[in-house]
């Protein structure tokens, strides 16, 4: 790995953007920073099969789809060349370059994380030391690629997509990353997080006000006055859910009252408290009260 940096010092650093425009073909999908700042996820499909990658300022996570491929890699002469199961991950760490060739199916998506974004994460787990991601080709792991798949699926769909789901699923994705694809090590002893009474109140208080409107982790640490990296763990160990999930609890909550207060039909309840739409409300209520709202609702009108 060290060789491999070496050999790119000195080389001018480009963002993923800059990429993008310079691969052979748009891509099909790109998610959107006004709706997930924290990161950029793309996926490609029928560009060519050789691929320059220059020298970026991101480490990037491949996830190769459409099928099993040859994954040929060069740097200076020196390559290696794999076959890669459809769905696995290949790990780029910042500052590297390389000339690519796939044959076989040409579809993949790339992950870009910034190195901070990365390094405060491991600040979580880490004994201090400087962070280096292993450089990894083609492996399988069931919980990154369940993650990834959870991404592009809530990508695809921007004007539906919920920051505050999307930033929980990249905060596990990169917790685990760091766990076992890097040289972080777990610090000896962790002394459990938590959120003073004030902190939690206020954070709760904003998510009572927004119920309806999309919420970012970001948002919540923010008002919490703490790291959007230290949040969540602290805020779990502290009201014993997590963000996301305490916040749909609060919306199943509003969406009880409309049910058994008003006639509004469950498009209107699913808008007002916040969900997708009414097959999201009814999916999301059902599992967290244990009936459907329609029977929840001829209940409550029953009695």
């Amino acid at each position: 790995m060290n060789c491999r940096l070496s050999k790119s010092a000195g080389m001018e650093r480009v963002t993923p953007d800059q990429w993008a425009e310079r691969l052979s073909g748009p891509a099909a999908l790109s998610s959107s920073l006004t709706v997930w700042p924290s990161a950029q996820l793309r996926h490609w499909i029928g560009t060519s099969a050789a691929m320059d990658q220059p020298v970026l300022d991101h480490h990037y996570i491949v996830r190769h789809l459409g099928g099993a491929k040859l994954v040929e890699r060069r740097l200076d002469g020196e390559s290696v060349s794999q076959v890669v199961e459809n769905g696995s991950i290949t790990i780029v760490p910042a500052g590297s370059y390389f000339k690519w060739n796939t044959k076989g199916p040409i579809e993949f998506a790339h992950l870009y994380v910034s190195p901070s974004l990365l390094a405060r994460t491991a600040s979580r787990l880490d004994n201090g030391r400087a962070l280096a991601l292993t450089d990894k080709i083609g492996f399988r792991d069931p919980l990154l690629e369940a993650l990834y798949s959870a991404m592009l699926a809530e990508n695809r769909h921007p004007l539906l997509a919920e920051p505050l789901y999307l930033d929980s699923l990249l905060e596990t994705f990169l917790l685990r990353l760091v766990q076992k694809y890097s040289t972080a090590t777990r610090r000896e002893t962790s002394p459990r997080e938590v959120l003073p009474k004030f902190r939690v109140r206020r954070v709760k208080d904003f998510i009572e006000d927004r119920l309806e409107f999309p919420i970012a982790l970001a948002d919540l640490a923010q008002i919490s006055g703490g790291s959007v990296y230290h949040f969540s763990r602290a805020f779990k160990n502290t009201v014993g859910a997590s963000p996301y999930n305490y916040v749909l609890q609060r919306r199943a909550e509003r969406a009880k009252v409309y049910l058994t207060t008003t006639d509004l039909a469950l498009p209107e309840i699913a808008k007002a408290c916040g969900f997708r739409n009414s097959i999201h409300l009814s999916k999301t209520f059902s599992r967290i009260v244990g009936i459907a709202p329609t029977r929840f609702r001829r209940e409550g009108d029953a009695n």
